[in-house]
């Protein structure tokens, strides 16, 4: 199993050597609430690591208007895909908040990669994490109720998005309900009902933008009891 600390804050795992080989190519920027940090459809030409504060991810949805995809906080990181694929932004990235920002332009980051294999290693991980996420919420779209999807989904977002509380006190995962719902594609009320029920069978705590999820196992083998598709698999837990 992926130690769930390697993942969304990868940064913290890494050798102190290659932690000021970060801070060695990077420089501080500040950002106020409501400045765009990437624009859809523009080259990423450096990424950013949040010190403080939040930003959106917003895509255009099929009225013209925007829908917001993801939102992020400290230590998560921005253009990290870009800076692999060189592909544009496919979203905004904006501010909600004063924002403070650790920045490394694309070519130092690029270098650094080069003479650090074990960076590279990491990030893969972090990418293959993310990627079978998606994987599984675009499979299990049509093929499951809202209960299990949200099952899986919180399980998958404990590896990509979780982060291990004290005393092993469960996984919070930052993630506001208005995110969650368009990930399942489902109302935000009708997630809401999901949610608290969850709660009431001790798998969950509701937080203001956020989850905790009590135990990993625990949400394995509930998901495990319940009727569903042969198609839909499930990763075991280790």
């Amino acid at each position: 199993m992926v130690p769930i600390d390697q993942t969304t804050h990868f940064f913290d795992e890494l050798s102190p050597e290659l932690q000021l080989a970060f801070d060695s190519i990077s420089y501080e920027h500040h950002a106020a609430a409501g400045e765009a940090l990437l624009r859809a459809g523009c080259q990423c030409d450096q990424l950013y690591q949040l010190r403080a504060g939040k930003v959106e991810y917003r895509v255009e949805d099929r009225r013209g208007g925007q829908t917001v995809a993801a939102t992020l906080a400290k230590d998560d990181w921005i253009g990290l895909p870009e800076a692999f694929s060189g592909l544009p932004s496919a979203a905004d990235v904006v501010a909600i908040t004063p924002v403070e920002l650790r920045v490394i332009p694309k070519r130092a980051f690029e270098a650094l990669l080069d003479h650090h294999p074990v960076l590279a290693r990491r990030l893969l991980q972090l990418f293959s994490v993310s990627l079978s996420a998606v994987y599984y919420q675009a499979r299990d779209r049509d093929a499951l109720p809202l209960k299990e999807r949200l099952l899986r989904t919180l399980y998958m977002l404990s590896f990509s998005h979780g982060k291990t509380l004290r005393q092993q006190q469960g996984i919070l995962i930052e993630m506001p309900q208005e995110e969650l719902s368009h990930r399942l594609a489902a109302a935000r009320q009708t997630l809401n009902r999901q949610l608290k029920a969850l709660e009431r069978e001790g798998l969950i705590r509701v937080n203001y933008g956020s989850i905790t999820v009590l135990g990993l196992q625990r949400l394995a083998e509930r998901q495990l009891s319940q009727p569903r598709s042969p198609a839909a698999g499930w990763p075991g837990v280790s």
